[in-house]
């Protein structure tokens, strides 16, 4: 099962490299207009941070963290705030990886967002949550090229108690 874990997140990694300009809009339910980008940024920002994705359903956050992936350079250095499972991997030459994949509501598909902790004397996994545990993290988007394919990831992570997301808590009596 480990090894599938880890398949899995070398697997998102590839996926998740930044490619094509996917458009960002938001229709009002009580009008057709569409939000500009800038509103439809505003609206995700909650608590400080630019980005808050815990404030988002399943769908929308998976969709969400889709169009950070294919156009990244309007999120760069933008704070995030995300929500999902911890994934670990180390390659053969020992680069370690560190994400939170978001699960879409289906749980069938997931975007991987790696992370780097602000905290560079962390050790995995002594100082790392258990590989699938819901974490939330909090950090500057950025992006970089490896082998001609660019990827995105979290700077100055800091991973912080979780928030349930709107669905999660929903069903509790």
């Amino acid at each position: 099962m480990k090894r599938f874990g880890t398949l899995l997140l070398a697997s998102a990694l590839l996926l998740t490299g930044c490619g094509t300009d996917i458009p960002v809009t938001q229709q009002e339910s009580s009008s057709a207009e569409t939000t500009t980008e800038p509103d439809f940024m505003a609206a995700l920002a909650n608590d400080g941070y630019d980005i808050d994705l815990t404030t988002l359903g399943s769908n929308m956050m998976y969709g969400q963290v889709f169009d950070m992936m294919n156009d990244p350079d309007k999120y760069m250095d933008k704070t995030v705030r995300v929500t999902g499972n911890f994934n670990y991997y180390q390659d053969p030459a020992g680069k370690q990886y560190f994400a939170v994949f978001i699960p879409d509501a289906a749980a069938c598909c997931a975007q991987g967002m790696e992370f780097v902790l602000a905290d560079t004397s962390a050790v995995y996994p002594d100082d790392y949550p258990e590989d699938g545990e819901l974490i939330t993290v909090t950090g500057n988007f950025s992006y970089y090229t490896e082998y001609t394919l660019n990827y995105c990831q979290l700077l100055d992570a800091q991973i912080i108690p979780t928030v349930p997301r709107k669905e999660d808590t929903t069903n509790e009596n």
